[in-house]
């Protein structure tokens, strides 16, 4: 019951810590906190400044960090797991060609999410209601790997 009550605290205390960028800023109190405990900071001057400079730098960052993904200027593009989503352009581009080959299974008219998968850019996947499908950029355009059922797991290669 302690237990998960002092892991339920530093989830929030992280969680706070994360929202504003001050993961950084932590590791050099961390830091700083055993230095002191230590003597080491008392017996040298310049680690004192070293550390303050430290400090100072890591606030400025979580500060600059915390604005740029305020304002939505953070152009990172958000990864998961071996894929991520295809912009805009490649996705029209993807569908395009999509249509272009007329994959043999299709069980529904909603279109899929396009992904890229991380391992091999050579590869797309597309994700319906239903389903997975892989799709290697050929020559020729896209040409279907396999497919995978999210219900069954079943896959048709």
């Amino acid at each position: 019951m302690i237990g998960a009550l002092v892991k339920f605290i530093f989830k929030i205390i992280y969680s706070v810590l994360a929202l504003f960028n001050l993961q950084l800023t932590l590791f050099v109190l961390l830091v700083g906190a055993v230095l002191y405990f230590t003597g080491t900071l008392e017996t040298y001057p310049a680690l004192m400044s070293v550390f303050q400079i430290s400090l100072i730098i890591s606030v400025v960052y979580a500060i600059w960090s915390t604005l740029k993904k305020a304002l939505g200027i953070d152009k990172k593009v958000k990864k998961s797991k071996g894929v991520q989503i295809v912009g805009t352009k490649e996705e029209q581009n993807e569908q395009q060609t999509e249509q272009q080959n007329k994959p043999q299974i299709q069980t529904e008219n909603a279109k899929p999410r396009y992904f890229s998968v991380k391992q091999n850019p050579d590869y797309v996947m597309a994700e319906f209601n239903d389903r997975y499908e892989l799709y290697y950029k050929g020559k020729n355009g896209l040409e279907k790997v396999r497919t995978d059922y999210k219900d069954s797991g079943e896959q048709r290669w």
